[in-house]
């Protein structure tokens, strides 16, 4: 049953990693009503790794932003010529906004390390956090409206071509503070980053890339800290089973990277099709459902 389990939960987390539903509140559910020791993971663990395959994803799909990052860097990059400088400019002002937006979730992390992992134990947190992602969907249609409008036209389609970037550091801080707020369970931080992003005038899709690329520190610093604390701490060795528990988390970052590639593809077509929102009637009915089941 075990790699089947690995299996499916790594499906899961690839296709709702991206989508406004909480991966997170998937996968506790998930393994809320899976028979018991159906995953000889630990179920944290599972969960970070998992992540990181759909990371993995994000940054191949977005390599060429990735690139102008790296590039940036570069020392060479700083003596280019003047038609290149302005893309050299850009990828270090993206590279300083999402350092400013990845430090309240760090900060946050670290400090609430163990109550956070606790309420990752039942599902009652992630049907709560689900209800909270579908009432921000679905509340901010209206102004969401109004932020496609303003981002529309040939600005809009310039600024696209560009790697994406909040206006400012303050907006890059507002969706950072977003972010923060997904690191507990239900709450999806693509659907608050994104959200936040175009509340802050970004188009829906420069958000998307945003959220997508914001994503790399906090997913890389939650997996060395599992990571670390699980093999310091014999956590993996406890389970009794190792070599399982190594394949279990190897088939669940390869099962959510590959759905990962697929629900990318999806998500940029419900932004441009302006249905971003509807996601949030799915996050209350699951929710909903969680709420009964973890009361009964």
């Amino acid at each position: 049953m075990e790699p089947a389990a690995a299996l499916l939960l790594g499906v899961l987390q690839g296709l709702t990693e991206f989508l406004p539903v909480s991966s997170s509140g998937h996968l506790v559910l998930a393994r809320s009503v899976l028979p018991p020791g159906a995953l000889s993971s630990p179920g944290i663990l599972f969960e970070v790794v998992a992540h990181a395959g759909t990371l993995a994803a994000a940054l191949f799909a977005l390599r060429r932003e990735v690139a102008a990052v790296l590039e940036s860097l570069l020392p060479g990059r700083r003596r280019a010529d003047r038609e290149s400088a302005p893309d050299a400019r850009g990828g270090r002002r993206l590279l300083l906004l999402l350092f400013v937006a990845a430090l309240p979730a760090g900060i946050l992390g670290v400090a609430l390390a163990g109550p956070i992992r606790d309420l990752f134990a039942g599902p009652t947190m992630a049907a709560v956090g689900l209800l909270g992602t579908g009432a921000v969907l679905l509340g901010s249609r209206k102004t969401l409206d109004r932020a496609d409008r303003l981002a529309a036209g040939e600005a809009g389609a310039a600024r696209r071509a560009e790697v994406p970037t909040p206006g400012s550091v303050a907006d890059a801080l507002f969706i950072g503070l977003a972010q923060a707020a997904a690191i507990l369970p239900g709450v999806s931080r693509s659907g608050t980053t994104i959200v936040a992003g175009r509340l802050r005038g970004m188009s829906g899709r420069d958000a998307a890339r945003f959220s997508f690329l914001l994503s790399a520190p906090v997913i890389a610093g939650a997996a060395a800290v599992e990571g670390a604390a699980a093999l310091s701490g014999g956590t993996i060795a406890a389970t009794g089973a190792p070599g399982l528990v190594a394949a279990e988390l190897a088939l669940g970052f390869l099962a959510a990277f590959a759905a990962g590639l697929l629900a990318l593809r999806w998500v940029f077509g419900w932004l441009a099709r302006e249905r971003f929102h509807q996601f949030g009637w799915y996050c209350l009915f699951l929710g909903g459902l969680g709420v009964g089941l973890s009361g009964a």
